[in-house]
């Protein structure tokens, strides 16, 4: 009797899990987006630039997304645009969209803004200090101000985003992150007659609920086969 190779096994149930894990699959999908309507959820961070004092509620934050097959999906979303509003608990319609596919493939703001995205996540996202949260929202901001559709204010730069701006620029150069890393990430782009007035966010991998139960499903049977051979071996 030939033995079974567990390790393939788990291999192959590894696989299928990353494929099942991947970001909120999307091209041009119509997706209204809520932001998180408890404004006492928000956390707002200070920061000086030249003489003036800036406060800016900072990310990344809770949001709803519905339609396009996401059914009041709650994600986390990281907003790109200082220079536009959107209000908490207002739903607005727009499209997710692969994030390199709003400015261009090779946009080095794009590219920057959801490495650092990546960054805040890593670090914790809600749960990171408000000091890291800022910092890294900020730096986005300054970023992503070059590719503002808005066309408004100078982003007023923040000294302690310095250090986040130049890791971002490093990672891009030396190709630590690709356009591949980057479409790991989604981004909510408003409808068109809102694109100058409305906030786009970059929209954090989330699982599936369909993805979890097919990997529980796997797992499950793998142990269930693995404790059959031993039982007839």
């Amino acid at each position: 009797m030939k033995k079974f190779n567990v390790g393939l096994a788990l291999m192959v149930v590894a696989v299928f899990a990353l494929l099942s894990f991947s970001a909120l699959k999307a091209h041009a999908d119509a997706v209204t987006l809520t932001l998180d309507p408890n404004w006492a959820d928000y956390t707002e961070y200070s920061w000086v630039s030249g003489v003036t004092t800036y406060t800016e509620p900072v990310g990344p934050y809770m949001a709803t997304l519905n339609g396009g097959g996401y059914n009041n999906v709650s994600v986390l979303v990281i907003c790109y645009d200082m220079n536009a509003a959107t209000t908490v608990g207002t739903t607005y319609s727009g499209t997710i969209e692969p994030v390199t596919d709003f400015i261009s493939s090779t946009s080095t703001e794009i590219m920057e803004a959801t490495y650092l995205g990546n960054e805040l996540l890593d670090d914790g996202g809600l749960n990171a200090p408000l000091a890291t949260r800022g910092a890294i929202s900020t730096a986005i901001w300054q970023i992503m101000n070059a590719s503002s559709t808005t066309g408004v204010m100078t982003f007023p730069d923040d000294p302690a985003a310095a250090p986040y701006i130049a890791a971002a620029d490093t990672a891009v150069t030396n190709g630590t992150w690709t356009v591949a890393d980057a479409n790991l990430y989604s981004t909510w782009v408003p409808d068109s007659d809102d694109i100058d007035l409305i906030q786009r966010f970059e929209v954090a991998p989330t699982p599936e609920p369909g993805s979890l139960v097919l990997l529980g499903t796997g797992i499950f049977g793998l142990a269930t086969f693995i404790y059959r051979r031993k039982r007839i071996a």
